[in-house]
C-alpha cells in the first residue's frame, strides 16, 4: 500500500471485515463486526490534531489518535487472524 494507486485493503475473517487504509507510513485499521466497530489508537499525538491521509483514493483528515505505523497494522492482523496476545488500544463503537 503506497497511499496512491492503493490505499485501501479489506480482509473478510470470520465475522470480522478489517479494513486497514493508508499507505507509506500512516495507516488507519477499522474492524467492524454485527455489534460494533473498533478503530484502533495509535500512539502519536493529541487527540485534536487531525492529519490529511488517502483511504479508498479519497483523501481525508483522521484524527491523528487514528493513524499508526505499519508495526501497528501488523500486530493487530497477528491478533485478529491469528488470536495473538498482542497489547493493543481499541475504541470500540456499539451499533
Amino acid at each position: 500500500m503506497d497511499g496512491f494507486a492503493c490505499s485501501l485493503v479489506t480482509i473478510q475473517y470470520e465475522d470480522n471485515t478489517i479494513m486497514v487504509g493508508g499507505g507509506s507510513s500512516e495507516f488507519i485499521v477499522t474492524v467492524e463486526t454485527r455489534a460494533a466497530i473498533r478503530n484502533l489508537i495509535g500512539t502519536l499525538g493529541e487527540d485534536d490534531d487531525f492529519v490529511e491521509i488517502t483511504v479508498g483514493g479519497q483523501a481525508c483528515e483522521y484524527p491523528r489518535m487514528y493513524i499508526v505505523s505499519l508495526k501497528l497494522v501488523e500486530s493487530a492482523l497477528l491478533q485478529l487472524l491469528t488470536n495473538a496476545s498482542v497489547e493493543l488500544e481499541w475504541e470500540t463503537i456499539e451499533k
